[in-house]
């Protein structure tokens, strides 16, 4: 794959930063562009997924599923407001 000039230009307009008299900028991006279709290449069907390369243990305690209900009448009985079907019930607002 290779970018030509027009393309360069076209990318300059949105990155100003970029000069489209440089020649070099095209033979780079074009290095870099052969670079990863070279990487494309590799066969990597045996290799091991993995986000770093450093080993590293979990230290973070497991998941445990708590019972759902318990929490819920325990929060209910915090209220000092009537509880009527499991709901914290309230006064009316509307007068």
């Amino acid at each position: 794959m290779n970018v030509t000039q027009d393309q360069i230009e076209k990318l300059s307009k949105n990155l100003s930063k970029i000069s489209v008299d440089n020649e070099k900028i095209a033979e780079w991006v074009n290095w870099i562009l052969e670079y990863i279709g070279m990487l494309n290449k590799v066969d990597t069907k045996w290799v091991e997924w993995t986000v770093s390369v450093i080993e590293s243990e979990n230290i973070l305690r497991e998941d445990v599923k708590k019972d759902k209900t318990i929490w819920r009448k325990e929060l209910l009985n915090c209220s000092n407001q009537k509880i009527i079907a499991d709901q914290i019930t309230i006064t009316s607002i509307m007068k």
